[in-house]
């Protein structure tokens, strides 16, 4: 299996059940690496790596907020790619894939608990494996937008903005969506932050728990109930033209 090529989609499907059972894995591989003490699922943390942690947390937070504010919990979080739109507005505008953005961050925070260098293998796992996925979706949108979907990629990069700008932020940042979409992830954010002040990453497991909750009743409201706030999006062609407006003189953005 080529690591750099795109998912299959059994993979695909099972993203974001992949992504939360890594927290088990690091946490026992911790655990028999320091010599089985303690819990396994909750270690006493360092202050300064889980204060670093929570700030990381915070970060990815409020990126994926205002990522999901453009979208809806449904899209975020289902299990086939979708290409019926090309969202080209907000942080969409400065790079293309600002929710996986979030999370890489979030998870760097869990894995600073347990020390920079299995937060550095934590984050550069789920980093190819997030490549894997894009790959994945590029591959439904290339198919549905052709080469506005390549006019796209190439004036916005796929991890790391060239620039920001003020017309980034026009449109929503917060929605009722976006922030109860992300339920799971402010339930990590506030769980880092309390098992700083505790010492162990017990209350993470509590908060965590409480977020899924969240997480399942934004799904519920936006899937099932009919209820979704869908939040204006900008036309295609301008958004396009914004990016390329900032980028150097006779340069393109390239995806990267």
């Amino acid at each position: 299996m080529n690591l750099f090529q795109a998912a299959q989609p059994w993979e695909y499907r099972w993203r974001i059940a992949i992504l939360f059972l890594s927290q088990p894995v690091l946490a026992a591989i911790y655990y028999f690496w320091n010599g089985s003490q303690g819990v396994w699922y909750a270690p006493p943390i360092d202050p300064t790596y889980g204060f670093i942690a929570t700030l990381l947390a915070g970060c990815g937070l409020a990126i994926r907020i205002w990522g999901t504010s453009f979208l809806t919990a449904e899209v975020v979080t289902g299990l086939t790619a979708r290409n019926d739109r090309l969202v080209v507005g907000g942080p969409f505008a400065a790079i293309r894939n600002p929710l996986y953005v979030g999370t890489l961050l979030i998870f760097a925070g869990f894995g600073m608990f347990f020390g920079p260098v299995f937060a550095a293998i934590f984050v550069a796992v789920h980093w190819l494996r997030y490549g894997r996925v894009i790959r994945y979706e590029e591959g439904f949108l290339k198919q549905e937008w052709g080469a506005q979907f390549d006019a796209y990629c190439k004036t916005v990069p796929r991890w790391w903005p060239n620039s920001i700008s003020r017309q980034h932020f026009a449109g929503p940042f917060a929605t009722i969506d976006g922030i109860l979409g992300n339920g799971v992830f402010f339930g990590m954010f506030l769980g880092y932050s309390a098992s700083v002040w505790y010492g162990t990453l017990e209350p993470l497991v509590h908060f965590e728990a409480l977020g899924w909750m969240v997480s399942g009743i934004a799904l519920l409201r936006t899937r099932y109930l009919g209820d979704q706030v869908e939040a204006p999006l900008p036309d295609l062609t301008a958004g396009m033209q914004l990016a390329a407006q900032e980028s150097p003189a006779g340069q393109s953005r390239h995806a990267g």
